[in-house]
């Protein structure tokens, strides 16, 4: 925007000092040392003075529009985010429940597993001792089998 007012500046006190009507510059008109007695640089000034104002009323209006629609997208955005977050934190919710009872499953089986790990050991201890005496006792009533045939013939 200052380009534009300083562009708008060259060219008109170019042009005013090129008829040579009004002898002045560009510093001239922004140090404000131009004399005011002359009707035309009074005319020349109240229209510069009216297009900066002109130019600086619309450009506020864009940038507020701007800002406008900038808040607006913002507030579409923060919306979004927040369901999204939503969103997320009810999965996530879900998630953490399966897993806890994934969890709670799985070492109700780990404790099942160990529990029948021991009945394992129990029995292997059990029939460890067991299968000796069942051999024994097999050929102690060979043996009386033998004796009751023997005298019984």
């Amino acid at each position: 925007m200052a380009n534009q007012i300083q562009s708008f500046f060259e060219t008109s006190t170019m042009a005013l000092c090129k008829e040579e009507t009004i002898p002045m510059t560009l510093d001239m008109l922004m140090s404000k040392k131009v004399e005011t007695n002359n009707p035309q640089a009074r005319c020349l000034l109240s229209t510069l003075a009216s297009a900066m104002c002109s130019q600086h009323a619309s450009d506020v209006e864009k940038l507020q529009q701007e800002l406008k629609n900038m808040q607006r997208d913002m507030k579409d955005f923060k919306q979004e985010v927040t369901r999204v977050i939503c969103k997320i934190e009810g999965t996530l919710s879900y998630m953490m429940e399966v897993v806890t009872r994934l969890e709670t499953r799985s070492n109700h089986v780990e404790q099942r597993l160990r529990e029948e790990e021991d009945r394992g050991i129990v029995r292997n201890k059990v029939l460890t001792f067991l299968l000796p005496r069942e051999k024994e006792l097999r050929e102690k009533c060979a043996d009386l089998e033998r004796r009751l045939w023997r005298k019984n013939v």
